[in-house]
């Protein structure tokens, strides 16, 4: 990645050759210091230059292409966990209060398995969720599915899509296969693990070792619901009855010194915490295993949209943010979520989490993303040296703040705002 370039050229001589341009707007919320007030953003190359005041970047910047803007500039956001190839299964039932989430998943694999909705509706499917993605204000997406997808299509110069290949198998011959499967995979292919109740020690493992050689995340589903603690804690409940109906239990839970430990405990044991892991959900963690966490630089992704739907409860956030913990947030699938909106997903936030500042939500929604995907360097922040993709959004609800903590206010718990472009500078 270039370096990033200086937050103060003084010398007439020091500046760009190239053309740059000045984006001014009544606020800037660069992420990565407080939100400013009449503020501006100056780009060249593809590049955030500065970001400061009006004035100072103005008087900075002499000569420059001025743009106004209306609202709000910021990061784009990201979505750190979601199934794309998911996205036409909207008819899932909810959970009702007497269903356990093995139901659900009960429910999701009768559906996939009954085969009613043809290839072609599955990837129009995913290309019109992907466009409602771009046109929410998304940026950034990992994207987990169980089939290779085709490349996504074009839809906009301000989408990216990172995919991993999900995978799992319970069993020692599952293990076996899919093992085979692992060594047949292409390096240009990213795989991950589902989840601990669903993946053998010995799948996980050996993707973990992939992930580590191939340089990209590794994401696996953790203590989404109490029933996956149940199974790894005592081998017992509504998972061990979920696999056994489909051959899958071979009594390997709970595995020996797991008597009242966690799936962080699990994951710990089998030596795969560290900061190439990514953690979604965190439902039922303890404090130790928030500690262990934070201790070895693992991300975690939030999805309180998802959580809500299946009624699994809700994450320690409060916990997670006094570790110095900062959760990227996800949408998951539209199968276990009412919305597929970050909007929405930081307005649950706020609600579930009231006493968590505004400032750390929007963080969670954009740098905490960027973070969990290992792409801080190039977004999630409006700093030097980041690509210059900025999202400008404005509602009529904006327009009478009178402060940068009013404004954080209004834009996590008002929901999406009524007008949102992209600006992107190459």
């Amino acid at each position: 990645m270039p370096s990033p370039v200086p937050t103060s050229l003084s010398a007439k001589n020091e500046l760009p050759s190239s053309p740059f341009s000045l984006y001014l707007a009544p606020w800037v919320v660069p992420i990565s210091s407080p939100v400013i007030r009449d503020g501006a953003v100056a780009v060249s190359n593809g590049r955030i230059l500065a970001v400061g005041s009006s004035s100072s970047i103005q008087a900075q910047f002499a000569g420059a292409r001025v743009k106004n803007c209306q609202g709000v500039l910021l990061p784009g956001l990201v979505n750190a966990h979601i199934h794309l190839e998911l996205s036409a299964y909207h008819h899932v039932p909810h959970p009702s209060p007497d269903e356990t989430f093995c139901d659900w998943i009960r429910s999701l694999l009768q559906l996939r398995q009954e085969g009613g909705i043809e290839p072609e509706d599955m990837a129009r499917a995913a290309r019109n969720m992907l466009q409602q993605q771009h046109d929410a204000g998304v940026l950034l997406l990992l994207d987990i599915g169980n089939i290779l997808p085709s490349p996504p299509a074009t839809i906009a110069s301000s989408v990216q899509v990172s995919f991993l290949l999900e995978l799992l198998g319970p069993t020692a011959k599952a293990e076996e296969q899919v093992l085979a499967r692992i060594a047949s995979l292409s390096d240009s292919v990213a795989a991950t693990p589902h989840a601990p109740y669903s993946t053998t020690p010995g799948i996980m493992t050996s993707l973990k070792q992939r992930a580590d050689r191939l340089q990209h995340i590794f994401s696996l589903h953790v203590a989404e619901s109490a029933d996956e603690i149940e199974l790894l804690q005592s081998g017992r409940g509504c998972f061990r009855s979920f696999l056994e109906e489909r051959g899958g239990w071979e009594n390997i839970f709970p595995s020996p010194g797991m008597d009242g430990r966690g799936a962080v405990e699990y994951l710990e044991q089998l030596g795969l915490l560290d900061a190439n892991l990514l953690c979604v959900h965190c439902v039922h963690v303890s404090e130790k295993e928030v500690q262990m966490l934070a201790a070895q630089g693992c991300k975690v992704c939030l999805c309180p949209g998802s959580n809500r739907f299946l009624g699994v409860g809700v994450a320690p956030l409060e916990l997670m943010l006094a570790h110095h913990l900062l959760p990227a947030l996800g949408t998951d699938s539209i199968a276990s979520n009412e919305e597929l909106d970050l909007w929405r997903e930081m307005q649950i936030l706020r609600e579930d989490h009231p006493g968590v500042a505004p400032a750390a939500v929007m963080a969670m929604a954009t740098l905490g993303g960027a973070q969990a995907m290992g792409c801080e360097e190039e977004f999630g922040t409006l700093s030097p040296g980041r690509k210059a993709i900025l999202l400008n959004v404005d509602s009529p609800s904006l327009q009478g703040v009178d402060n940068g903590e009013q404004l954080l206010d209004t834009l996590t718990s008002g929901g999406r705002p009524e007008n949102i472009r992209w600006i992107v500078e190459a």
